[in-house]
């Protein structure tokens, strides 16, 4: 059971595949014309399950164009996967963050702390490796985690 987590953004989208031992697949960025060609390949994929998508929250302040363009973009991925009757799920960052850090207020650093501390380093041949050098990698990582999680919990009960 693979997950795709996916991390949309004004221009660039991260990716990650993860599997049910929480090993990367492979993980990417790629401008957001490509995305959809990489959710094309990797919905096809035998071991694929679900998506988990960094989604947007609201907290009352105004937002930019680049908002906006992450809003249409998350759009564009929840219409294909639609199209072709693939399940998905939306978490917003504080959402999957918290739960994995175990704290309120999340930073980019916490979050690679937090990620080091329970799956191990991100230096050549550790597992978390392909996600070295790019936040939006490991918060792309991160949803999935959550989700392969809550799969698991829900498994449990």
């Amino acid at each position: 059971m693979n997950i795709l987590g996916i991390d949309p953004g004004p221009k660039e989208t991260a990716y990650c595949l993860v599997d049910e031992n929480y090993a990367v697949v492979y993980a990417g960025k790629v401008e957001n014309y490509k995305i959809i060609q990489v959710i094309g390949k990797t919905i096809m994929e035998p071991n694929f399950a679900e998506t988990a998508i960094e989604s947007l929250q609201s907290f009352g302040m105004p937002v930019g164009k680049e908002v906006f363009e992450t809003a249409y973009m998350i759009g564009r991925i929840q219409q294909k996967l639609d199209d072709t009757q693939r399940k998905y799920t939306l978490y917003p960052r504080q959402e999957y963050a918290h739960s994995i850090c175990g704290t309120g207020k999340i930073s980019d650093s916490i979050l690679r702390q937090a990620l080091l501390l329970r799956f191990g380093g991100d230096k050549k041949d550790e597992p978390l490796h392909q996600l070295k050098g790019s936040s939006d990698l490991r918060s792309v990582y991160a949803v999935a985690v959550y989700h392969l999680d809550k799969k698991k919990w829900e498994g449990a009960k």
